[in-house]
């Protein structure tokens, strides 16, 4: 009785300390009919704007975002996920810009400053492939973890008593 006493308090004071998260983690992952191809991780605020990104492009690593072609960093994570008209820029550690936004396309695309230096959108790669999803936050494994140590333990204890009781 004692311990399951202990662990609902635990439960709960997990649930309070966790509270409500401003800010969310994203997973991605994109191709383009240009070949290329990325993935890795967005963090964004609680209306949705990119603060954050790692991962990386055709191999190089992701460096930081940018405002290469005027990006304004907001994510759109619908059903069919995708980044407004000003984009989400980002640089990678071969010195590249990248803009992923749907300027040329509902679905979106992404543009590099090799091939489009000013940002305009002229040479965009259209997605052949792209997603976007969210990362459980750490308030949520610990929750589920804690969910599955109570449902352990009253079996345990079930079991126990059982075998007390057979055994006398």
């Amino acid at each position: 009785m004692k311990n399951s006493v202990k662990l609902a308090a635990a439960v709960l004071a997990m649930a309070l300390v966790s509270g409500s998260a401003s800010a969310k983690v994203w997973e991605f992952s994109f191709a383009d009919n240009a070949g290329d191809h990325a993935s890795g991780f967005l963090t964004t605020n609680a209306s949705d704007v990119v603060t954050g990104i790692s991962g990386s492009i055709d191999h190089f690593k992701i460096t930081g975002l940018t405002s290469y072609a005027g990006a304004d960093q907001q994510l759109y994570p619908t059903s069919a996920p995708y980044a407004d008209l000003g984009g989400i820029s980002f640089t990678a550690a071969n010195s590249v810009s990248y803009n992923w936004s749907n300027y040329t396309s509902p679905t979106g695309g992404i543009a590099n400053s090799v091939s489009d230096p000013g940002g305009y959108g002229c040479c965009q790669a259209l997605f052949t492939s792209i997603s976007v999803t969210a990362v459980p936050e750490l308030s949520t494994w610990t929750m589920m973890l804690a969910g599955f140590a109570a449902i352990g333990s009253a079996g345990y204890r079930r079991t126990r008593n059982e075998r007390i009781t057979f055994g006398a």
